[in-house]
């Protein structure tokens, strides 16, 4: 697991050691890496709703939830997140052997529930919690439920990926007594972290990035979902590309369509990989004829097959592939 991990850090587009010590490193987090979280954090959020909106009520404070719960005797939820104001750093604690990601996030959903129907919801939820993870990577498979646990004050499942070099546990779903009304109530938690997050996914990204070193995040969580590259013979038409390519840029923004712009330092071919080591979704290649016939080619980063696009109707296009409504 440590090689795996190591190689993770190791992506520039993502990560820039801050400090480190003898078994301690601290990483900061680039812009990309903060993207992911963001993304993580919003589908986790749309995720839970999806799953309880037609059940019970869920809050988003426990302190709200214990206010509203004394009007009723039913089950209901809440967020019980801990997060910082932004995940910018990762601190990494390891020994000969294993890696320990310090967590400093907490995202945590917890359900009081009936006793009579604890066995019920703990199976649902283990399996509502597998899905969401096979629904932000690209390997659906790569996600199991280990065997439950039973301890002195609780009963817990922990969801794992079963990577080639071995099990990562990514989630834990655990039920135990609630202590303000223990004869009637249980508790029933799921819980991970924005830090265990983002490794999770760039593990599965890397172990199916491409032979063009394509970093193969899921569409939700790809940080952007469109950059730009010049393709150009003349030096003279670099500034009017470099405009155009702005102009689509901040159209895109304005629409809550992720988009990198590059600085266009690099050559064509260096673009091109840059955009597929951040794990851009799509690359749009404006070349020299895309001046006068404002058409340019869209490159799918996963099969590295180009299409045709007007520059006109390319943002609608755009958000019709990265699933927005416009």
């Amino acid at each position: 697991m440590r090689k795996q991990i190591e190689k993770i850090l190791k992506l520039q587009n993502f990560f820039i050691i801050k400090s480190s010590s003898k078994n301690n490193v601290t990483y900061s987090l680039n812009k990309s890496s903060q993207l992911v979280l963001h993304n993580v954090y919003k589908n986790w959020l749309q995720s839970i709703y999806a799953k309880s909106q037609q059940n019970f009520p869920v809050y988003l404070s426990q302190k709200i939830s214990d206010l509203k719960a004394k009007k009723s005797n039913s089950s209901y939820g809440y967020i019980d997140h801990c997060l910082p104001k932004q995940v910018n750093e990762i601190s990494i604690e390891y020994d000969s052997e294993n890696f320990i990601i310090r967590k400093d996030s907490q995202l945590k959903f917890t359900l009081i529930i009936p006793q009579e129907d604890v066995m019920q919801y703990f199976i649902q939820w283990q399996r509502y919690r597998k899905y969401w993870w096979s629904s932000i990577t690209t390997t659906p498979g790569l996600f199991s439920v280990n065997d439950v646990k039973h301890e002195d004050d609780n009963t817990h499942a922990n969801i794992s990926a079963s990577f080639n070099w071995g099990h990562w546990t990514v989630e834990t779903v655990k039920m135990s007594s609630s202590k303000k009304d223990s004869k009637n109530s249980t508790l029933l938690c799921c819980s991970t972290s924005l830090e265990k997050s983002l490794i999770t996914l760039l593990l599965d990204a890397t172990t199916n990035s491409t032979k063009e070193e394509y970093l193969r995040l899921h569409n939700k969580m790809a940080p952007y979902k469109i950059s730009f590259a010049l393709s150009h013979t003349e030096k003279t038409h670099v500034s009017s590309l470099q405009e155009l390519a702005t102009q689509i840029y901040y159209k895109l923004l304005s629409n809550k369509i992720s988009a990198w712009l590059p600085n266009f330092s690099l050559p064509f071919e260096p673009q091109i990989k840059e955009n597929l080591q951040m794990g851009a979704t799509y690359t749009a290649i404006l070349s020299e004829p895309t001046l006068s016939t404002g058409i340019f080619h869209l490159m799918n980063s996963s099969t590295m097959l180009k299409e045709q696009v007007h520059v006109a109707d390319f943002v609608n296009y755009a958000a019709l592939l990265c699933g927005n409504r416009i």
